[in-house]
């Protein structure tokens, strides 16, 4: 099957040559305590961890004081004049001054305005009985008391909590307030206080059951803003006290009792109390209870299991005095976690009601029992709760009595901290430091991608530079950087100190990058790149859709991501409202806005470029033939593609593309529905006109009719491709862009391909610059549902420089129609030049099915044409494999001057790496025009080739057949094995690396294990025959099996010398996988690596 197309414009443009000195790889590494699996893209992490089930969520339950202590103005700072009648009052000002400093605290107030309000009562007593009273004390005060307007202490802590919230993104949140806790004290009030009683035991009140503390927000996730904006309107709703001043009255101090019945929420099960106004709730309290923290919404029946498998569940105690009252779950408490209690004996100065010391209360039993018990044995792994708590204000005159005996002795049974501040306005900061801890308990899933290089820029000379993208994902959070570092004559890979990369441990910490100062090693957040990221609102650029014109510059003011640029309004930054444009503004112009290395400074430069999982970073040389001044490129899933100066790690400039902006508030990096930005490969084009491999003259100067031109994807972050200019080095400009929403794109999916560009004849006489782009992939794939019959089956050819669109082919309304590309088409067009004139005669690409198809270009009436077919299929229709690779394809020199070009394809569903599935392979086909367009597109009997036209080949010894005239194909050795990389064709070799599941661990399952199996296998080239080794024929094609440290991508060549025996050279990654090869003197072949 063949179709056909002539281009009929011509073009004189110069003959060009293309070359990469670039080697890529892709690894990650686990120190956990926890497993994790993103909800989005989950399952092609599903290898890290034993079970794709296990999650590490992070649940964050606040317990907050309602109680009496709470109804008092702060500090005791009233106004005695009415705000709204004499603002100018100096009581008033007094009053306004202290708001003001309370809020100057707050760090989040752009995305939550405070909601703080003047309170107001009529229980002041007057200034001038100071002496006979306590300022401020409205019993016994000798004459009526006064009106008085405050800032009442529950106002204070509730804006504060709201303000922490947008910081807890990734996190699941909930709100308990404590309830009336007035069991037993009512009637003693009743009875006229009397002296000289009991407390504890005289007023049993068995009716009242308004204890412990209730739920007024169920556990919910904070994955946006939006999310952080509804919770503080929720918490504004419920947590206060109410207006009337009497239903909250003497609300008294319930710590273990509140633990009890958080313990009782986590875990599903019921309250020992009966919520109803019969029993003592006031109905304000019942009506604010979250409904949704039932089972089926009856306040009085079984919570909602909120502990999901390897969870990490906390709560946070915020309290301003003494637990009081608080007696009445204790047998229940004792009876689940044991331990003994010894109530206060009353007398001078002791109140048996106020537990003062841990032999009082049964909170540390309670907080103990919690942390170290499996709470759920249903579940997968260890369930447990660790507490938490803010003692807060201790200082206050009127507050309670020090609790630090207690808490400590609670948080020391727990394995949690206690924050003791001795004022309110250290609350911001207490939080953030307890969320800061809490997070730390956790350790990250750190990875990275590379690409060497040299300094020169010369592809001939050493290549002694490697370039790390490390990124990390922990406590709900992506960051990454990007680090260099050396590559020694002998391979191995060293810091600026001359430590290795690797040690036995994974990532040596003692290394230092060759852009840092001090050692940084495998720490994302320090040293690298990150470090020299420039002020925010600087150098951080985006051009919105409506003024994106061709050869738009990206540099320029008007461009700045910044609130205060009017540029951008809600639409262009997804904003729902202004809050939310000024948060997406401030985080996409480099503030560290959701405290990304947990110091709590909100507003400094964010020390992080994103992280990125899939995509290694890029060199551009701008070399006169002496000098060189490279900039590395690397694209981040925070949506930037960012450049620095390779010398010093310099930041040039930063650019997120219009389509990216626009989902920057959930770009943010935080919580498992993993998000991406520019996710696709970046592609480096030289139009190298004199093909010198430089771009300036010697005089500094651009060579003449030069560009160098960087294109990129957006992979799995959207359906766009972008061709920019960077022959400006500090100044690029956008050459063009395509996206799915534009005429003639409709069928671009995610934009996971590689672009491809290069020079074809468009007359005997005058060339043209394309790029060769594939259509991506169907995200319906992903969720296993059913392909669209019209979406990521296409190949686009475009001008290179301009973006003109050129050709589509696809399998319906295209300029070439092959029906059977119907599947999406993500791996790279490979190229082939017949004759070595420096332009494409022919290109190859595979779908996800495993069909190849070729396509020839060749001139017909002095105009362009190119005609494609259909030429082999790597699987049989019954069967489901995955081939997510791209084609490795190399042309062999056989008998005479005969050409055949061999084609080598892996499977793998890298949708899910774990699973067993059909038996993966590798299929290598023979095209036998090597040299020339074929008559037609169907080689072996009238049809496309097919596995059953080549030769399986045994594990090992060789393949003594004839039946490899169109090629050979092998079994990997396990259903689970996959291969997730394109091949590497060396010295007429073929190699292939490999990933296996880990089998699984002994012990408590949320345990991070083994990352499975990598492996490295090699095959004769023409044959699938083990290959030689310096000790003769090698008896199985297995080279190499190690622990994997991610998923393996393409092995490669490390060689400085020109010996037979290239000891060490074949590397997977970090890992030297310590081979001897023999290679041929004769036949051996010098070539850069294109990738």
């Amino acid at each position: 099957m063949q179709a056909k197309h002539i281009f009929e414009k011509k073009f004189n443009l110069p003959k060009v040559k293309k070359l990469c000195s670039a080697v890529m790889s892709t690894l990650i590494f686990m120190g956990a305590q926890t497993a994790f699996v993103p909800a989005v893209q989950a399952d092609e992490l599903d290898y890290i961890f034993t079970s794709s089930s296990t999650d590490t969520d992070t649940n964050i339950l606040f317990v907050l004081d309602s109680s009496q202590s709470m109804n008092e103005p702060y500090l005791y700072i009233v106004a005695l004049n009415d705000p709204a009648t004499n603002p100018n009052a100096a009581d008033v000002q007094a009053l306004n001054a202290e708001r003001t400093y309370l809020q100057s605290k707050l760090v989040n107030t752009s995305i939550i305005p405070p909601a703080m309000d003047y309170s107001y009562d009529e229980w002041h007593c007057p200034p001038e009985y100071a002496s006979l009273i306590a300022e401020g004390v409205f019993a016994g005060c000798p004459v009526a008391n006064s009106p008085r307007w405050f800032w009442r202490r529950i106002d204070i802590v509730r804006d504060v909590v709201r303000d922490t919230l947008p910081l807890l993104q990734g996190s699941n949140v909930g709100m308990m307030r404590t309830s009336l806790n007035n069991r037993s004290f009512v009637p003693y009030a009743e009875a006229g206080y009397p002296e000289g009683v009991n407390k504890r035991t005289a007023y049993p009140d068995t009716a009242r059951e308004s204890n412990g503390a209730y739920v007024i927000q169920d556990l919910s996730p904070i994955d946006s803003i939006s999310d952080a904006q509804n919770m503080a309107a929720r918490l504004d709703a419920t947590y206060f006290f109410h207006p009337d001043g009497v239903t909250d009255f003497n609300a008294q101090t319930p710590l273990a009792e509140s633990l009890f019945e958080a313990y009782k929420y986590y875990t599903g099960q019921s309250s020992i109390w009966t919520k109803a106004v019969s029993t003592g709730w006031p109905q304000y309290h019942l009506d604010n209870i979250d409904r949704a923290a039932y089972s089926s919404s009856n306040i009085n029946g079984n919570y909602a299991n909120q502990m999901t498998e390897c969870s990490s569940n906390n709560i946070i105690v915020i309290s301003d005095g003494l637990p009081t009252y608080d007696w009445h779950a204790n047998s229940q408490i004792q009876a689940l976690a044991g331990g003994s209690v010894t109530a206060p004996v009353p007398g001078p100065g002791v109140d048996e009601v106020e537990d003062v010391l841990p032999e009082h209360t049964l909170i540390d039993e309670l907080s103990g029992y919690m942390a170290n018990n499996d709470l759920d044995p249903n579940q997968t792994g260890e369930q447990n709760i660790v507490t938490h708590f803010i003692s807060t204000w201790g200082s206050d005159s009127n507050t309670a009595g020090d609790t630090t005996e207690i808490i400590d002795a609670a948080v020391a049974a727990s394995g949690g901290f206690h924050e003791k501040i001795t004022d309110v306005t250290e609350l911001q900061s207490a939080i953030q430091s307890l969320i800061g801890k809490i997070k730390a308990e956790k350790k990250p899933i750190i990875g990275y991608n590379l690409i060497s290089s040299n300094a020169s820029g010369t592809p001939f000379d050493r290549i002694d530079e490697v370039y790390i993208n490390i990124w990390e994902y922990k406590n709900d959070r992506w960051a990454g950087n990007l680090k260099k570092f050396q590559i020694l004559e002998d391979g191995s890979l060293v810091g600026k100190n001359n430590q290795p990369i690797l040690t036995l441990q994974g990532l040596n910490q003692g290394t230092m990058s060759m852009w840092s100062d001090e050692v940084d090693g495998d720490d994302t957040l320090h040293g690298g790149a990150a470090a020299h990221l420039k002020a925010v609102g600087t150098n951080r650029f985006s051009v919105p859709k409506n003024k994106l014109n061709k050869n738009t510059y990206i540099r320029q003011a008007q461009y700045l991501l910044t609130p205060t640029n009017n540029q951008f309004n809600q639409n262009d930054v997804g904003a729902a409202n202004n809050a939310e444009r000024t948060a997406n503004l401030n985080w996409a112009g480099g503030m560290d806005v959701y405290d990304v290395d947990g110091d709590n400074d909100v507003q400094e430069v964010r020390r992080s470029l994103g992280d990125q999982l899939n995509s290694p970073p890029l060199i551009a040389h701008y070399s006169n033939g002496q000098n060189s001044n490279p900039v590395v490129f690397t694209g981040s899933n925070e949506g930037y593609l960012h450049a620095f100066d390779t010398d010093d790690g310099e930041h040039l400039y930063s650019f997120m593309p219009f389509q990216l902006l626009q989902k920057s508030g959930s770009l943010t990096g935080q919580g498992e529905d993993k998000e991406y930005g520019i996710d696709g490969e970046l592609v480096l084009w030289h139009k190298d006109v004199n093909s010198d491999f430089n771009f300036y003259e010697t005089n500094g100067g651009i060579d003449t009719d030069e560009k160098l031109m960087l294109f990129f994807g957006l992979g799995r972050g959207g359906s766009a491709v972008y061709g920019l200019d960077i022959s400006n080095r500090t100044n690029p400009s956008i050459a063009w862009y395509i996206d799915a929403d534009m005429n003639g794109f409709s069928r671009l999916g995610e934009t996971w391909g590689k672009v491809r560009p290069t020079f074809i004849k468009s007359s005997t006489t005058e060339t043209r610059p394309i790029a060769i782009i594939n259509a991506g992939l169907d995200p319906a794939l992903r969720a296993g549902n059913a392909a669209s019959p019209n979406l990521g089956n296409a190949i686009y050819i475009l001008d290179a420089e301009t973006g003109d669109r050129l050709w589509t082919i696809s399998n319906s309304n295209a300029d070439i129609v092959l029906p059977k590309m119907t599947n999406s088409i993500i791996g790279a067009p490979a190229i082939i030049d017949y004759n070595r004139d420096g332009l494409t005669d022919a290109f190859f690409v595979n779908d996800i099915r495993g069909q190849i198809f070729r396509c020839d270009f060749y001139l017909e009436n002095n105009q362009t044409a190119m005609t494609c077919g259909n030429i082999a299929n790597a699987q049989d229709s019954n069967e489901n494999l995955l081939f997510m690779n791209s084609l490795d394809v190399s042309i062999n020199k056989g008998a005479g001057n005969a050409r055949s070009i061999v084609l080598s394809l892996s499977s793998g569903d890298r949708f899910n790496p774990t699973a067993s599935t059909d038996r993966n392979r590798l299929v290598v086909f023979i095209d036998p025009y090597g040299s020339g367009k074929p008559a037609n597109y169907n080689y072996v009997n009238g049809m496309p080739m097919s596995l059953s036209n080549i030769t399986q080949v045994p594990n090992t010894g060789t393949l003594n057949s004839s039946a490899y005239q169109y090629g050979w194909y092998f079994y990997f050795d396990h259903p689970e094995e996959k291969s997730f990389a394109q091949t590497l064709t060396f010295d007429n070799k073929i190699f292939l690396s490999t990933h296996s599941p880990s089998s699984g661990s002994t012990g408590n399952s949320c345990s991070a294990v083994s990352l499975g199996t990598a492996k490295l296998y090699g095959f004769e080239i023409l044959n699938g025959s083990t290959i030689k080794t310096d000790s003769g024929d090698a008896s199985s094609h297995l080279l190499w099996e190690g622990e994997a440290r991610g998923l393996p991508d393409t092995p490669y060549m490390v060689t400085d010398t020109q010996i037979n025996a290239l000891a060490g050279s074949l590397r997977l990654g970090v890992d030297d996988s310590s081979l001897d090869l023999m290679v041929d003197p004769v036949s051996r072949t010098y070539w850069l690596q294109s990738k």
